[in-house]
């Protein structure tokens, strides 16, 4: 009979299924009455079909909807299969039917099936979102109701639109509360110290992971430990006691270890790599490095294979590898613009333009960065407008190099003003200011009769003299091998402006010699 109907154009076939035509199915589907599940509610006709007996009820449209999603509830393809997104299309067509039926808290359930090992692993963060929001607000069960809202939050973390991660995260723990839930309870925690920490408010982010540390040890959630001792570790590595970060890395490690959790694994590899490269033993990082690539192939996480192969590319231009360090970046940079990863899409541009000055490339160089500055990520964007004033300097536009120092120390106070241990942003501050001092400096010699000007109000002495004091105390808390490495060699990038040594002393300040 399907055949015959494929045949008079009334149905299509491809691939083994048949289809209506969507005008056809939509008339089709509003004979169809649309009252509750059950005999003899539908108030669409019947319609006699030669030797085809007419049953005693109908289905409603609801029903139809049920129906259809039960069977993509058991077509789906087996779990070691799932690999992309096109081999969850049968839980993504149930998830829509049973929406359609007003099912939501078993659409909930079939979401959160694929969100985290699926959605989130593979990047797909717009399309979690835009699943999450459908049923935000149609969801009855609590417990349905914060894995909702904790998937939505990660998703737009992961995408650093905080504000919403937060609020997401701020009512998850409302609720947890409420249902005394204790182990969403220290979920919602964790995640909100990694949004505070993705803003630069370390201590803050701190208060929040030990407080789901007490949680994860009091209910005997081991993953949920090893994950917050090792965010615990990252707060102490961007505060510069890479001792403390170590010791909580390595547990972390072992912990996900025991209980199997490749995912956690990889992410602690790399954090291991980030202190040793930090440290000045590339070697050693790249051996972490690697080892995290291989689980991150190995289970498809999409996310941490940008990230580790960004951190690797920085150990290989710490090495002068220049054209490994840009394979590496380039391939980060791909798999983070197609999962619309903001932070690798941003940092990887930022190495990666380093990478073309080193080279002297400076046409490259200030396309990438120019690039890098399109996306917006608080713990970077002091260290990308620096660069793109070095490298403006460097190519003798000293406005645009001026406005970008400005803009940089700008960012770095308002890190350093909700942490003031942030070396990363002392140390950038102290190059965009060695840069305005640059700047002023050769305002000061187009001048008639040698009178000293100004840029922004300061001259070189004084700019100077606060890019020695921000040197002095990104070194009181970073002394290590690796981050004085690479802040020398993009300082020395700007000493190649300085003709008239109005930075002279400053580069012992940097390497942290008396």
């Amino acid at each position: 009979m399907l055949n015959r109907l494929v045949n008079m154009h009334f149905a299509r076939r491809e691939a083994g299924r048949y289809y209506l035509h969507p005008a056809d199915k939509e008339y089709a589907f509003g004979l169809i009455g649309n009252g509750e599940s059950g005999v003899g509610k539908s108030d669409s006709p019947r319609l006699p079909i030669p030797n085809v007996p007419i049953p005693d009820f109908r289905f409603t449209q609801q029903d139809l909807l049920n129906r259809a999603a039960d069977f993509f509830a058991q077509a789906r393809k087996p779990r070691e299969e799932w690999k992309k997104l096109d081999d969850l299309a049968a839980q993504l067509a149930e998830f829509e039917l049973r929406c359609e039926a007003g099912d939501y808290d078993t659409a909930v359930s079939v979401l959160k099936e694929i969100h985290f090992d699926c959605l989130l692993l593979w990047g797909h963060y717009r399309l979690m979102i835009d699943l999450h929001l459908r049923v935000k607000d149609k969801i009855l069960d609590e417990n349905l109701r914060m894995g909702n809202l904790n998937g939505l939050g990660l998703a737009y973390s992961d995408i650093r639109i905080e504000k919403e991660a937060v609020a997401c995260f701020e009512i998850g723990l409302q609720i947890a509360r409420r249902e005394k839930n204790r182990g969403y309870e220290g979920v919602f925690l964790g995640n909100l110290g990694n949004v505070y920490s993705n803003l630069g408010e370390m201590q803050k982010a701190r208060e929040y992971y030990e407080q789901a540390l007490i949680i994860d040890r009091e209910i005997g959630n081991k993953t949920g430990e090893g994950t917050e001792l090792g965010n615990l570790g990252i707060t102490f590595f961007l505060l510069g006691n890479l001792q403390k970060a170590i010791e909580h890395y390595e547990d972390a490690l072992k912990i996900h270890q025991e209980v199997k959790d490749r995912y956690g694994q990889s992410r602690h590899l790399v954090n291991l790599g980030e202190v040793y490269y930090i440290l000045g033993e590339p070697h050693k990082a790249i051996q972490h490095y690697q080892q995290a690539l291989a689980i991150e192939y190995e289970v498809g996480h999409r996310l941490g294979i940008s990230i580790t192969l960004e951190n690797l590319g920085d150990v290989l231009l710490s090495l002068n590898d220049y054209e490994n360090a840009k394979k590496n970046y380039e391939q980060a940079i791909q798999i983070a613009d197609e999962i619309s990863f903001p932070e690798t899409q941003n940092y990887a541009r930022i190495a990666m333009a380093q990478t073309y000055l080193f080279s002297s490339d400076l046409t490259n160089a200030r396309a990438t960065i120019e690039a890098a500055l399109q996306y917006d990520v608080p713990q970077y964007n002091h260290n990308a407008t620096a660069l793109h004033g070095i490298i403006a300097l460097r190519q003798g536009e000293g406005e645009t190099a001026q406005e970008a120092f400005a803009k940089s120390i700008a960012q770095a106070d308002e890190i350093l003003a909700k942490t003031p241990e942030y070396y990363s942003a002392l140390d950038a501050k102290g190059l965009a200011l060695c840069g305005a001092a640059i700047a002023a400096d050769d305002g000061r010699r187009t001048v008639d009769g040698g009178r000293e000007t100004t840029v922004n109000g300061q001259s070189s002495t004084v700019y100077r003299q606060q890019a020695i004091e921000a040197f002095k105390q990104a070194r009181k808390i970073a002394p290590h091998a690796g981050v004085v490495k690479s802040v020398l060699r993009l300082f020395d990038e700007l000493v190649k402006c300085d003709e008239e040594g109005v930075l002279k002393g400053v580069r012992e300040v940097v390497a942290g010699v008396d």
